[in-house]
């Protein structure tokens, strides 16, 4: 199904490696949960592929809209972080993550694998250009052999950049921006590396540059339905 919302909130990471059972446990039995139970905040999924070099761990929260991002509630959760939240985020690393406006989004079902292609923009055109000519690359790459749904998201530092107390406890990031990300779905993880060649190709031709294309097996999945 296609992204719900207008908006979303996407972060790649890799966890120091004697606190990853701890960083599963802490993600999957409070932390989703308590960003799900946050107005505006619908749909959440956590990616992990260990054969990655870096940033093994994936999160993608889907949002009514970018309001939802700067919340009270949000920014309380985020300057108070429960005791847990405090022991496990210092122990993050390569952290990157974004605030994102939805500009495409189409999908049949969930994908049980998903992949990101950070990308630069063509030269001289603006993100909202840029995201109105990836729509044919869009609809080729969703027809696809096993692809079931393909996304675009706009960076929007001006909603993710606030300092936060989780700002501070966790190592600063230092990652570097990007102009377009494109999310991709797929029936499965081999299904969805043997197209990423092709996915890459087709993200080139139309314009994209320096694209850092990373792979993940669904993981976990958490919604506003299944979390009540």
């Amino acid at each position: 199904m296609p992204l719900r919302g207008s908006a979303f909130v996407i972060m790649w990471h890799d966890i120091a490696p004697d606190a990853d059972a701890a960083y599963n446990l802490w993600h999957t039995k409070e932390h989703m949960p308590e960003r799900i139970a946050l107005p505006g905040f619908l749909r959440s999924r956590r990616g992990l592929n260990r054969a990655l070099d870096r940033q093994i761990y994936f999160t993608l929260y889907e949002c009514d809209d970018l309001g939802s991002t700067v919340s009270p509630e949000y920014q309380r959760s985020l300057n108070f972080p429960t005791e847990w939240t405090q022991k496990v985020a210092p122990q993050f690393r390569n952290f990157k993550r974004m605030s994102c406006e939805t500009t495409f989004t189409k999908s049949s079902g969930v994908g049980g694998a998903i992949a990101t292609f950070r990308a630069d923009l063509p030269a001289g055109e603006g993100k909202a250009e840029a995201s109105g000519s990836l729509t044919s690359a869009m609809e080729e790459i969703v027809n696809l052999p096993g692809i079931t749904g393909v996304h675009i998201g706009v960076p929007r530092p001006d909603f993710t950049n606030g300092e936060t107390t989780e700002v501070q406890i966790r190592p600063a990031m230092t990652e570097p921006d990007f102009g377009v990300v494109i999310v991709v779905e797929s029936i499965g993880l081999a299904e969805l590396t043997a197209e990423q060649p092709g996915i890459q190709a087709t993200l080139a031709r139309a314009g994209l540059t320096g694209i850092i294309a990373q792979p993940y097996d669904m993981a976990y999945m958490l919604d506003i339905a299944t979390a009540a």
